[in-house]
């Protein structure tokens, strides 16, 4: 699943002259989500066919829903007044038990694609891009990488690595077993090799976690959920 939210300047330059007053902004605001001026439901662009479009006045905004021809994956087109630029995109990672391998696979997603084979390119981007927002998140049952920007360029070097490490990334052995759930000794450079009550669980996301679920409010959340859904 894809989702994305461009800033309208990329689709109708020549609106740009309309923001001079308030009444001027809302005619704007309207010529940027009027369903009549966006792509009509059985368009194909890029080899995507739209299938519906929907306007929410509440929000401001028009979607616009694709699906690709080829693979069926679902984009979500989102036009709004909005400086941000926004892309996400999610993947169905339905857990098969409660050990958390979808968190892991988020993290180890992360640690290099082929494209971009280096260690955490995320954390090296960071100080290099005119982000405002970068991040990726796993839930009950989808992961999603979102990250937004209001720079165009930004946005299309962000997005190269974004789709290029979560659809080509390297997956290897030493990273699971960084970001994974580990067994080892509490401190490596005193730890006994042969004392067994040294060993302690380590990891990453186990460490991220164990400090999660300390929080109340998140603990009541989770134990909601396993009522709601067992």
């Amino acid at each position: 699943m894809f989702a994305s939210l461009r800033s309208p300047r990329a689709v109708a330059p020549h609106t740009r002259t309309l923001r001079s007053s308030p009444t001027a902004r809302r005619l704007y605001a309207t010529t940027v989500t009027d369903l009549s001026a966006l792509p009509q439901c059985g368009s194909k662009l890029h080899g995507f066919t739209l299938q519906r479009t929907k306007h929410v006045p509440a929000l401001e905004l028009s979607a616009l829903h694709f699906r690709h021809d080829k693979t069926g994956a679902d984009y979500l087109h989102v036009a709004r007044d909005d400086k941000n630029n926004v892309f996400s995109i999610g993947f169905k990672t339905n857990p098969p038990d409660a050990t958390g391998v979808p968190h892991i696979l988020e993290h180890v997603t992360l640690c290099g694609s082929e494209k971009y084979p280096v260690r955490d390119p995320f954390f090296k981007l960071m100080p290099r891009s005119l982000q405002n927002f970068m991040n990726a998140m796993t839930s009950q049952d989808h992961t999603t990488y979102p990250f937004a920007t209001t720079n165009s360029q930004d946005f299309k070097n962000l997005m190269s690595v974004y789709l290029d490490a979560t659809l080509h990334p390297l997956l290897k052995r030493s990273d699971f077993v960084q970001e994974g759930w580990r067994i080892g000794p509490e401190n490596p450079k005193t730890a006994d090799e042969q004392s067994v009550k040294d060993l302690v669980f380590k990891g990453v996301v186990y460490n991220e976690m164990k400090g999660q679920v300390s929080d109340a409010t998140y603990l009541f959340y989770i134990r909601f959920f396993e009522q709601i859904i067992p």
